[in-house]
């Protein structure tokens, strides 16, 4: 994994962009998270410390199976190791978007296709460069960064991307997407061989119509060289809203645990723990409350929780980015993660408790479930 640049040239990159866009955007390459689910890929992500909320993020998908029809399950597939969701999964996606917008100067953007559970969205879109001239880069891809980067088609290949744009007297465009009002996000993007840049986002969006509108901010900027050295024009920087109705699908049906738990160890009481399912993944609530600050403190804001199987394993993650850890208020917390999808919702689960910078601080409880 490569070194990430200074974020104040990441926020010269995009300039004065609205406020929505500027979350999706700055928050995004504020720090590096691992997991340890996924296959090698570069990701960055961030930690909103006044909402607790862990949000975007990005990796280009040079894992990914070389092919040049990707969509949904194909970035699923490909992002993650031993990807679980239902086959009716397949059933939900949804083609042939109608969309507004989308147009830049330097390339169009366009929705290839999506699900919506009602809890998560998933997007596939096209960045098409509006010339053979332009080379189309990812948001964290840069020009001192390796070709082979870019995705399976450029495996194998040496140089930079700069020494690619060069040979093939190409610009060098970054761009960016991302969900407008979406909680949090991932985006995963690769270059196929015909020049077509392809986004996959995955973003939190709870609603319970039978329809949403959903909008997409997307940018297009051209890097130039300055004083010897490769930087994003922000004079020159294009941007358009893409607008968009999908169909909710739905979550299939939900259980709530019968009784609170304290967990000593960690100063709380878990209240309330809900799984939710749908094709795509299991969505699971973890709502506790602070009942000894002290103990607490002493956590460093590290309590995550995990839920384990009945050999006290760790149950896969869902495919769904989660939503992380929110504060409800100054003593009562919500965490927001998924699990894999599954045809049935359990009656009994385990939760552990742990703190994620001492490995060595777990604590485990059971709950009912109905």
């Amino acid at each position: 994994m490569r070194n990430l640049r200074d974020i104040r040239e990441l926020k010269k990159a995009f300039g004065r962009a609205d406020e929505a866009f500027v979350n999706n955007l700055y928050y995004t390459l504020a720090n590096i998270q691992m997991d340890e689910r996924r296959k090698p890929v570069k990701k960055i992500g961030f930690r909103l410390v006044a909402a607790i909320v862990i949000g975007c993020m990005l990796s280009a998908g040079t894992v990914l199976a070389f092919t040049n029809s990707w969509g949904i399950l194909d970035f699923l597939r490909g992002r993650w190791e031993n990807v679980k969701v239902l086959p009716e999964a397949a059933d939900l996606v949804q083609k042939g978007v109608v969309q507004e917008g989308g147009q830049t100067e330097f390339g169009n953007f366009v929705v290839r296709e999506a699900v919506f559970d009602g809890k998560s969205l998933y997007i596939v879109m096209d960045v098409k460069p509006s010339s053979s001239g332009y080379l189309l880069l990812g948001p964290d891809a840069f020009p001192s960064d390796p070709i082979s980067n870019m995705g399976p088609f450029f495996s194998g290949k040496l140089g930079t991307i700069a020494d690619y744009a060069r040979e093939g007297n190409k610009e060098m465009i970054s761009t960016s997407v991302g969900i407008d009002g979406a909680i949090s996000c991932s985006i995963d993007y690769i270059l196929e061989e015909g020049g077509t840049l392809v986004y996959m986002l995955n973003g939190n969006i709870s609603s319970s119509s039978a329809q949403e509108e959903i909008k997409i901010n997307c940018v297009a900027v051209p890097f130039i060289s300055r004083e010897g050295k490769m930087v994003i024009d922000d004079s020159n920087k294009q941007k358009t809203t893409i607008s968009i109705t999908l169909k909710n699908s739905g979550t299939k049906e939900s259980v709530t645990s019968i009784m609170p738990v304290i967990y000593s160890d960690f100063g709380i009481r878990v209240d309330k723990v809900i799984l939710t399912a749908s094709a795509m993944d299991i969505y699971a609530d973890i709502e506790y409350t602070v009942i000894d600050r002290e103990k607490f403190a002493q956590n460093e804001d590290g309590l995550l929780f995990e839920f384990l199987d009945n050999t006290g394993n760790p149950i896969p993650g869902g495919v769904s980015s989660g939503e992380g850890i929110q504060a409800l208020d100054r003593n009562r917390f919500i965490q927001k993660i998924s699990l894999q999808a599954s045809e049935t919702l359990p009656n009994e689960i385990t939760l552990r408790a742990y703190n994620c910078w001492r490995k060595d601080s777990y604590e485990s409880h059971t709950f009912k479930m109905k």
